[in-house]
């Protein structure tokens, strides 16, 4: 594959990977119900209580949503930022499944931790989008 096809396929899948933390803010702040999903957190419900959990966890979710799809159009339009959103964005969505493992269904939960992982990997130790990098 080019250097072009590789940075689409790059940008749709952190885009894509953004549009999907919409499974833990909808929920979270009551405007849309998933089976299966609860905005509970094992550290935060305890500590705040259950509404003050139910925004913590909106507003946890919405950052790698926004911040995601905002790496994504940096990397299509060539900015060198991406990175460090992509970045912030993945951590952020770590942290949010590690106090709320029940926002999204199993699968998803894999999935979100699976594509975090290889965006940290990919960004801060193979050197994506650095001016070597294909992507």
């Amino acid at each position: 594959m080019d250097a072009g096809t590789i940075r689409l396929v790059a940008a749709v899948v952190l885009g894509a990977h953004g549009i999907g933390h919409v499974l833990g803010w909808l929920p979270a702040w009551g405007l849309a119900s998933f089976e299966g999903v609860a905005s509970q957190s094992w550290l935060v419900s305890a500590i705040a209580g259950e509404n003050a959990s139910r925004l913590i966890a909106g507003i946890v979710f919405l950052v790698p949503t926004v911040g995601f799809v905002i790496a994504a159009a940096g990397l299509l339009s060539g900015q060198p930022w991406w990175r460090g959103v992509a970045v912030v964005s993945a951590a952020v969505s770590l942290l949010g499944t590690a106090l709320f493992p029940h926002a999204f269904p199993t699968g998803s939960t894999i999935g979100s931790v699976a594509v975090n992982v290889v965006v940290l990997y990919g960004v801060l130790v193979a050197g994506w989008g650095a001016e070597t990098s294909p992507i």
